[in-house]
């Protein structure tokens, strides 16, 4: 069989991609926006149509030749363009399948009422009912899922920071908002058997093992995790102020944690039809994990260095567009070299991508501790976003307040700032012969943005020279192992 899929490197796409591999009556077929995110493995085993998904040259190229369509998996705050355009988006990828003659498309929506005013919700479920709309000329297969539990998805990460940051655990009332939640693995065995369901008509079909509020997922978190903390129940729903104090303990920034709230409140409104008996009759073979039983997986996921992909993956708003053209305009530039003689140079490399995560940045790892509570604290995402897996980097990936932009083994690592610089800041470490060359650049967006770069030349002057000199320590002494 003939498969494509689209946004093969968001959370759910990453591991989609795994999964196909293993099947062996599929050929599949990526379109990506940028082949360097597709991973060496996967480029090795698939064929790859590299474009836009809004360019309709690029969206025919993609189809043509396919028998399964996966439509593009879930988007996690896309940003206000995509949110508006998805329906328009919706019915040309629908009609350019119908033009090539696919014969089932295969959409993972979202499970929740289209009454709770919710824009994003109601987008997704348009994406639906459009796909949907011409059943007499191609087949869709529609599985509606909530929350995603499994490692490196949004709800697992903000219950994992809660139970282990917060000693006393206010409950407003929107935490009694009823979710039907469904493990990663089983999302993945849905939607790849769905490939492969008998039938000419369109279906939609739900998916959640159980219905479990938030509030009670704590508990059961606590339970698997081995903690006890106190729980104290609050009469409003203080959405404000467990935004913020999500944003203080969890890798989301304010605008996310609000968005995730809300996302919260309005998913737990379940469909008036939804018929979970639906999917045992499709997917008989397929029997879902619990809400606990998914999050011991992905709990042992996270203990084994095992984490295939990330909520961050999945972050539209953040652009992995080619840098080389803005890194030469740069106004500003911080240059340091040192040689390391006759130490292998796969060894220098390794010491670069340890930084960061739970290994830190050297000496003086409080400040940059200090600049992420800032960047927090001034609506970003501070430190927190940590590291996906200690032991590997990836382009796509984001390394604390930098998104990996370039990644050559043994020769390039290429950072971009994620923090907010007034301008765009970059921070990339090559390797030249025996020679180490780290280089920070900023471009600077207006009076303000000059500003900013002379006020941080003092903390330049002390990190940046300790941050090269600290790298090549730790290769000699080997340090870098310990990340692996």
């Amino acid at each position: 069989m003939n498969v494509l899929l689209t946004a093969p490197t968001g959370y759910i796409g990453r591991r989609l991609t795994v999964k196909l591999l293993e099947e062996k009556d599929v050929h599949l077929r990526l379109f990506v926006d940028d082949i360097r995110r597709v991973g060496e493995a996967s480029l090795q085993n698939v064929e790859i149509v590299e474009g836009d998904v809004f360019n309709a040259e690029d969206l025919r190229r993609a189809v043509t030749g396919i028998e399964t369509a996966y439509y593009p998996i879930r988007l996690f705050w896309a940003g206000a363009k995509f949110d508006e355009s998805q329906k328009i988006f919706a019915e040309k990828f629908r009609d350019a399948c119908i033009r090539a003659g696919v014969k089932k498309i295969i959409y993972l929506g979202v499970l929740g009422s289209d009454n709770t005013g919710d824009n994003l919700l109601r987008n997704m479920i348009e994406t639906g009912e459009v796909l949907s709309a011409l059943p007499d000329n191609i087949r869709t297969i529609w599985l509606r899922a909530g929350f995603v539990v499994g490692s490196g998805s949004s709800l697992f990460e903000v219950l994992r920071n809660l139970v282990q940051k917060v000693p006393v655990i206010f409950t407003p009332r929107w935490m009694e908002a009823k979710l039907a939640p469904v493990g990663i693995a089983d999302t993945l065995e849905y939607l790849t058997k769905a490939r492969n369901l008998e039938g000419q008509d369109s279906v939609v079909i739900d998916l959640g093992a159980e219905v479990i509020s938030f509030r009670d997922m704590l508990k059961v978190t606590l339970k698997v995790m081995g903690l006890k903390r106190v729980f104290i129940p609050l009469p409003f729903t203080a959405h404000r102020l467990f935004s913020f104090l999500l944003m203080m303990v969890t890798p989301f920034s304010y605008k996310l944690s609000f968005l995730f709230i809300q996302t919260l409140k309005s998913r737990s409104v379940l469909p008036a039809g939804m018929d979970r008996d639906k999917a045992r009759r499709y997917f008989p073979g397929i029997s879902p994990l619990t809400f606990q039983g998914a999050l011991e997986r992905a709990l042992n996921a996270i203990e084994r260095n095992q984490v295939i992909s990330r909520w961050t993956d999945s972050l539209a708003g953040i652009s992995y567009a080619d840098p080389e053209d803005e890194i030469s305009r740069a106004v500003y530039r911080d240059i340091r070299t040192m040689d390391f003689g006759s130490l292998p140079p796969e060894k220098i490399f390794r010491a670069i991508t340890s930084i960061g995560g739970r290994q830190g940045w050297f000496t003086f790892d409080i400040l940059w501790k200090m600049r992420g509570l800032i960047d927090k604290l001034t609506g970003g995402f501070g430190t927190a976003l940590g590291k996906r897996v200690e032991s590997e980097l990836r382009i796509g990936d984001m390394l604390d307040v930098w998104k990996v932009v370039d990644l050559r083994d043994n020769k390039r690592l290429l950072l971009e700032a994620q923090m907010k610089v007034a301008g765009k800041a970059w921070l990339e470490f090559t390797i030249e012969g025996t020679t180490l060359v780290q280089t920070a650049y900023h471009l600077p967006k207006g009076l303000f943005g000059r500003l900013y770069w002379y006020a941080m030349l003092p903390f330049h002057f002390f990190i940046f020279r300790d941050m090269i000199e600290s790298i090549v320590k730790r290769a000699e002494a080997g340090d870098e192992k310990k990340s692996f």
